[in-house]
């Protein structure tokens, strides 16, 4: 069972992921905010983190790199969720320190799969 958190501001969204984890064992996490996000990711250190490419408090490609320069939350993988096809944000949060750079929705099976495959390593 992996421990995961999930940084959206859309609540629906939260609430969509959460689900779908927990069906398959896992444990989830929620932040609506940045500020939030890097609070819970230090005090419950995560195996994952999923976080939206869009908040309304912080840049999330700033937040990218303050959880990279963590000691806490440096080890720990972050793969950015997007709506939208904007390639050039997929290479700039790879830059900031993302592993992966994934489309909403997300199918089920993929996010089952990226888990497997973060957290088996």
């Amino acid at each position: 069972m992996a421990r995961i958190l999930f940084i959206d501001d859309d609540p629906m969204t939260l609430e969509t992921l959460t689900n779908a984890v927990q069906i398959f064992g896992h444990q989830a996490l929620q932040a609506s905010t940045g500020q939030q996000a890097l609070e819970l990711a230090a005090e419950q250190p995560p195996d994952l983190i999923f976080l939206d490419l869009s908040l309304v408090d912080i840049d999330s490609l700033a937040l990218v790199g303050m959880l990279g320069s963590q000691p806490a939350t440096a080890a720990i993988p972050v793969l950015v969720l997007s709506a939208g096809p904007e390639l050039d944000r997929a290479d700039q949060a790879k830059a900031a320190g993302a592993r992966a750079y994934l489309s909403k929705p997300i199918h089920l099976q993929t996010l089952i799969d990226v888990i497997d495959h973060y957290t088996a390593q």
